[in-house]
């Protein structure tokens, strides 16, 4: 436990020491600026399309910062330290999944009440959503995981994890939207809230084995 709670307090401080909060951020708030923009140009700003601007970009910004999750501990030979230790590898990686989704998704969350108002979503509604979200980002950073192990050691390893990765944040983004747009139609539907917690639940629960098996084969 003490291992544990060292670990995640050097995890956090590495994170913000490499200002990954502020690439994700500035990332978020200028593609929704830039495509809110430009389908505001072409008259199909409706409640729908705004959604869905929201929601595929706060999933791209979760692939950002994605890639050095293990890459660097592989480089300098410190996971293969972690792999040695008493600490289970799941463990570590449920903790790097945890500060990678505080440093990165929750930052964005707090922010979607003001890049919402710009775009004609009041305040109560993106509040709202903005609980949605923290049901559902979670997961996007959980499953991030895998494909970070997956293109482990390879160069260029950006473009491979959206291939692999972004086609399973698709039940994410579809309940997500969903719910969010039963939401700003005033509906509350709470067996799809309990959907997508179930689901952000199914990937805590079984991503970090995922990721600890492919990444236990680099040593194989």
């Amino acid at each position: 436990m003490k291992l544990s709670f060292h670990l995640l307090k050097y995890e956090l401080l590495f994170a913000l020491a490499n200002k990954g909060i502020l690439l994700s951020t500035s990332f978020f708030i200028i593609l929704i600026l830039i495509v809110g923009i430009g389908f505001g140009q072409i008259g199909e700003s409706s409640e729908k399309t705004l959604l869905a601007i929201i929601w595929i970009a706060i999933s791209l910004s979760s692939l950002l910062s994605i890639k050095t999750m293990f890459q660097e501990d592989f480089d300098d030979g410190t996971l293969d330290l972690y792999i040695l230790s008493n600490t289970s590898i799941e463990t570590i990686i449920f903790i790097k999944s945890i500060v990678h989704w505080i440093t990165t998704n929750l930052p964005i969350i707090t922010l979607i009440p003001l890049i919402s108002f710009p775009l004609g979503i009041t305040i109560y509604h993106s509040i709202l959503i903005c609980f949605v979200m923290l049901l559902s980002t979670p997961a996007l950073s959980f499953i991030s995981t895998i494909g970070a192990a997956l293109t482990l050691g390879e160069k260029g390893g950006n473009l491979l994890i959206s291939i692999f990765i972004l086609p399973t944040f698709l039940p994410i983004i579809i309940f997500g939207m969903k719910i969010s747009l039963l939401i700003t139609n005033s509906t509350y539907d709470i067996m799809a809230h309990l959907i997508l917690f179930a689901l952000s639940l199914i990937c805590i629960a079984i991503t970090p084995f995922i990721t600890s098996l492919i990444i236990k084969i680099h040593y194989t």
